[in-house]
């Protein structure tokens, strides 16, 4: 009898560690760069202008102090707790406080984004409405890109796309749609690809062709409510505004950003952001930059949110619930702004996250940013640097 309930228990063990969800994760050197590499396509290349904005370090006494000191070390912990991790950043008032990197992680690395390039697709939106591109975030996107049609994208609002509300698909995985028959075809195993990144950076599909084209039509699941009815995480949302935006500005929404945002952020060193075969950019994730420069524009972003001007006041709503998580949701978030996170239940400020571990924390209160770039998304390690963000905001 012992025997059998050993086995019994040995079995029930194994089964639960076979059905317990594998981390999110990433080639290590992708998370450093190494997705442009690995594509066919041509990403954007952004360059430097004039001097860098200056991040010098916190004075020897405020870094000293008993919560700041404390702050370091813990984050020395997990560090090692999480060996993951390649990058944090913490930033104060525009001074660092704290810059590190392990693994393959270096200050010459350019750390890609993921997901929280739709925070920064967000940026180029409200800068292409505030100089006139955009006459109005209530203008339906069919007008602005009539190849949209009657799908969610189309009905859709400016807006509506902001908020992850067009209700065009069911997400099946990480904010992609299911496909009929995959879609694209794997190199090496010659067997298609459930999500589109991999054949878009192969060339082997298109921003067009996702949200219009050919794969547009084997994507099951599709226009499961009105737009604006309900939060639903999407990555063609975002697609679909850096198609608007390539449509109002002539220009695609990689180069716009360098031209609105990224060389406003003062950065030290170039950057990339991933685009299809046709040129369209990547607009849900691909984004690519050094840490220190991820921190540029996490100044920049807390400066213009202060201004009274039309960017700024875009901004404080973009970075401010604009439309709830779903009753029962799991989120570690109760709200979501426009392509940001907000109301975090165990921490302050907005968030940018992304795949793998990704995190851009900002609180206008304190004007405090933690950045942190990771290759694997271990269990605890969102918790645990939100928790560290909570306590880091609470000093004086």
């Amino acid at each position: 009898m012992k025997q059998v309930t050993a086995t019994l228990l040995l079995s029930l063990l194994t089964l639960g560690s076979a059905l317990a969800a594998p981390p999110k994760k990433i080639d290590p050197t992708h998370n450093v760069g190494g997705y442009i590499d690995a594509g066919t396509t041509t990403p954007h290349t952004f360059t430097t202008y004039g001097l860098p904005r200056q991040l010098p370090a916190i004075a020897e006494t405020e870094r000293n102090n008993t919560n700041n000191s404390l702050i370091r070390k813990k984050i020395d912990q997990y560090l090692k707790d999480f060996p993951a991790t390649t990058a944090i950043l913490l930033i104060d008032d525009g001074k660092v406080l704290l810059e590190a990197y392990q693994g393959v992680g270096s200050s010459s690395s350019e750390f890609y984004s993921m997901s929280i390039g739709k925070s920064m697709t967000s940026l180029a939106v409200g800068k292409a409405l505030c100089e006139g591109h955009i006459g109005s975030l209530d203008t339906t996107a069919n007008t602005l890109v009539p190849e949209l049609g009657q799908s969610g994208f189309g009905r859709s609002t400016v807006k509506q796309l902001l908020m992850m509300s067009s209700g065009a698909y069911r997400s099946a995985r990480s904010g992609q749609p299911a496909f009929k028959n995959g879609i694209g075809l794997h190199p090496k195993y010659g067997r298609p690809y459930k999500g589109y990144s991999w054949p878009m950076r192969l060339g082997q599909t298109s921003v067009d062709d996702l949200l219009w084209g050919r794969d547009w039509q084997q994507v099951l699941n599709k226009n499961v409510h009105q737009p604006g009815e309900g939060f639903i995480y999407k990555g063609a949302d975002t697609l679909a505004l850096g198609k608007i935006i390539e449509r109002v500005t002539g220009m695609p929404l990689a180069r716009y950003f360098e031209q609105s945002v990224w060389k406003n952020t003062k950065p030290e060193a170039s950057g990339h952001w991933e685009a299809d075969r046709d040129g369209s950019t990547m607009a849900s994730s691909g984004f690519q930059a050094r840490l220190r420069d991820w921190g540029r524009i996490g100044v920049w972003i807390l400066n213009s949110r202060a201004q009274s001007d039309c960017f700024g006041r875009y901004l404080t709503s973009a970075t401010q619930t604009q439309i709830p998580m779903p009753k029962g949701s799991k989120s570690l978030f109760r709200g979501y702004g426009y392509q940001w996170w907000t109301e975090n239940k165990m921490a302050p400020g907005f968030w940018g996250l992304g795949y793998a571990g990704q995190i851009l924390a900002i609180n206008p209160a304190t004007r405090k940013i933690m950045i942190k770039f990771a290759y694997r998304h271990d269990y605890g390690s969102a918790g645990t640097l939100m928790k560290l963000f909570k306590q880091w905001n609470a000093s004086p």
